[in-house]
C-alpha cells in the first residue's frame, strides 16, 4: 500500500502503516527521509494492550463495595448512559491519541479501535466479576451492569496503555 500527499508517502513496512517524509536542502536535494509509524491499524498485539490496560484498572474496581452496590441501585437508563458515554469519551480520546489528523482516511479502522478497546474492557469487567464469584452464572443481569460500570474507567485505562506501548 502506497498513497502520496504533500511530501508524504505512506508505505507498509514489516506489517504496520508507516509515513515517510522526504527532507531536502535549499538547493531541492534530498538529505534524509523520515519514517514515523502510522498507529492506524488495530492488530493483535494491540488486543493485548488493552487486556493488560483493562486489567491495571479493572481489578481494583472490580473490588470495591460501591461498585456492586451501584450494579444493583442505578436505573437501567443510566447504565446505558454510562455505556454511551464510555463510547464517546473513550472515542474522542482514540481519536487525538491514534488519528490526530488521519481519521477521515481510516474510519473503520477508527470505529474498530474503539469497540476493541470497550469491548476487551468490558468482557475483562466480567472475567474479574466471575473470579470473585459475582460473574454472570449467578446473576446475569446484575453482572452485566457492574461489568458496565467495571468498563468504564477500565476502557480508558486499556486505551492508554495500548498508546504508550
Amino acid at each position: 500500500m502506497v498513497k502520496e500527499k504533500q511530501n508524504e508517502v505512506i508505505k507498509e513496512i514489516d506489517g504496520r502503516l508507516h509515513s515517510i517524509r522526504d527532507i531536502h536542502d535549499e538547493a531541492g536535494k534530498l538529505l534524509t527521509q523520515i519514517s514515523t509509524p502510522l498507529r492506524v491499524q488495530l492488530k493483535f498485539e494491540d488486543i493485548m494492550q488493552l487486556i493488560g490496560g483493562a486489567l491495571m484498572l479493572g481489578v481494583p474496581v472490580a473490588l470495591t463495595e460501591e461498585v456492586w452496590i451501584l450494579g444493583e441501585t442505578l436505573s437501567t437508563g443510566r447504565i446505558y448512559l454510562i455505556v454511551g458515554l464510555s463510547l464517546l469519551i473513550n472515542g474522542v480520546f482514540i481519536k487525538m491519541l491514534f488519528y490526530p489528523g488521519n481519521l477521515s482516511e481510516y474510519p473503520v479502522e477508527f470505529i474498530k479501535r474503539v469497540c476493541a478497546a470497550y469491548a476487551v474492557a468490558f468482557l475483562v469487567s466480567l472475567l474479574l466479576l466471575a473470579l470473585f464469584d459475582m460473574g454472570p452464572l449467578e446473576d446475569p443481569i446484575l453482572a452485566l451492569r457492574r461489568a458496565v460500570i467495571i468498563a468504564f474507567p477500565a476502557s480508558f485505562a486499556a486505551t492508554t496503555v495500548d498508546y504508550i506501548r
